[in-house]
């Protein structure tokens, strides 16, 4: 095989233990050369990823992970600072709230729905829950109810949700949420 048509493969080639008991061979390194060299550093970058490729590493997303977040989200809620929870989304990420007709797509507008939402001092239950895991995504979609208190006294809001999380860097966030009210039947 000349260097032109090699395969572009990486792994271990598993050997006979019982021809060559001592044997081991990285076809990583066994196919490298000045076309493929090996790329990283090995502190935390990929390695064996030719240096015009890419390689993603998917962090473990879980049911557990889903409920944390949204744990996190509740809790931030609960300290009445809007700043707080508008740190839990991305820069990009978008807002579609329940008590709003006006879609919240910087983090100056998610703040701004939460001044006036967290008067209401909001603490949410979820209800029903159905959790996609995918690459470094998240999405916990399904119903919950807010406690929320007016001049009027307390009520519970049955609503419908959406989150969509990614991991960003070391965290993470929100880059969709949209939440809306019951119907009434």
């Amino acid at each position: 095989m000349t260097q032109s048509n090699r395969p572009r493969i990486s792994g271990t080639q598993f050997i006979n233990a019982d021809i060559a008991p001592r044997e081991r061979l990285s076809m990583g390194s066994s196919h490298r050369d000045s076309h493929y060299p090996v790329t990283g550093t090995g502190a935390g970058d990929p390695i064996d990823v030719p240096a015009n490729e890419s390689c993603t590493i998917c962090a473990p997303a879980t049911l557990q992970l889903a409920k944390d977040l949204f744990e996190r989200w509740n809790d931030a809620l609960q300290t009445g600072d809007a700043r707080a929870v508008t740190k839990l989304y991305a820069e990009d990420g978008v807002l579609l709230p329940t008590v709003s007709n006006v879609p919240r797509t910087t983090p100056a507008e998610i703040e701004d729905y939460f001044e006036h939402f967290l008067e209401k001092k909001p603490v949410g239950t979820i209800d029903t829950r159905n959790v996609k895991i995918g690459c470094n995504k998240l999405t916990d979609a399904g119903t919950y109810t807010f406690r929320v208190t007016d001049e009027h006294g307390i009520k519970d809001v049955p609503a419908r949700y959406t989150f969509v999380y990614e991991k960003r860097g070391d965290d993470w966030l929100i880059v969709h949420h949209h939440s809306s009210m019951m119907p009434t039947g």
